[in-house]
């Protein structure tokens, strides 16, 4: 049940970083298998982000983490598909960002490699913390993608989260704080900006359990609102090496995706 719990948590938490997921829906596949482990998937959505025309993104994930005691690390680099209008470019941790909108501008078809990320999280041992998870982490997503194409910003961004939850019986409630440090590049300037995520997990069976979540993520650039959504997902242990995580979004700002959903596969490689 921890185990499913952790991995609950931490996709409700990744969700809240980013509007389209670009380096995150993920969940770290330490929380529940220690070693080296490899997630794979698909995250799909779609909105308008307060541009009259809509953007559909999808995006195929894969990460790679290794744990050793209460440390965890992981790369990750994201396929990205992008239909919509060639203003919109994805920016700091996936979010989608207009530059310069143009009356007129048609729509395009962009895919490409996204950026490489990295993550170093160092979770605090729960026995000194009345049996509280909290968990500090550490991002940086170097420019790696294609930023002719609007697959990228061209900068070098970085992240910081911290991620609190406890367990009661069959539900455990969480808050995820995380300020995000967006790079530089020559055409754009961008903002600094908070975001958060508070909601809860809900055992459903001995092997699945259920989130749902209320994200903020301020805007990191005044072409776009704050994104606000709910979310909700469900988890299955399938085996002590396997897992498969499906969630959807609902967006409740001009600043999130209309819709978003996704399906993850995790399992351990030793």
């Amino acid at each position: 049940m921890r185990r499913l719990v952790l991995l609950a948590v931490a996709v409700a938490q990744a969700a809240a970083t980013s509007a389209v997921a670009q380096d995150i829906k993920l969940p770290p596949p330490q929380t529940i298998f220690p070693g080296v482990s490899f997630s794979s998937g698909l995250d799909y959505s779609a909105g308008r982000y307060g541009d009259r025309s809509d953007t559909d993104i999808l995006v195929g994930l894969t990460n790679v983490t290794v744990s050793e005691d209460d440390f965890q690390f992981s790369a990750s680099m994201p396929y990205l598909n992008i239909t919509g209008p060639a203003y919109v470019v994805v920016g700091p941790g996936g979010a989608p960002v207009l530059i310069n909108p143009a009356k007129g501008a048609g729509s395009t078809v962009r895919s490409g490699w996204g950026d490489l990320n990295f993550s170093a999280s160092y979770t605090l041992p729960s026995d000194a913390l009345d049996d509280f998870e909290i968990t500090g982490t550490f991002r940086t997503k170097i420019a790696t993608a294609n930023a002719s194409k609007g697959l990228s910003t061209g900068a070098t961004d970085f992240a910081f989260s911290l991620d609190v939850s406890k367990q009661f019986d069959s539900w455990g409630p969480f808050a995820t704080f995380a300020y995000r440090v967006p790079g530089e590049p020559s055409f754009y300037s961008f903002n600094d900006a908070p975001s958060f995520s508070v909601g809860t997990s809900v055992e459903l069976a001995d092997n699945v359990v259920a989130i749902g979540s209320y994200d903020f993520d301020g805007s990191i650039s005044t072409s776009l609102a704050d994104a606000q959504q709910l979310f909700g997902s469900v988890t299955w242990l399938a085996t002590d090496k396997l897992s498969l995580t499906a969630y959807f979004e609902n967006g409740l700002s001009s600043g999130a995706p209309r819709l978003g959903t996704g399906l993850l596969i995790s399992w351990k490689v030793n």
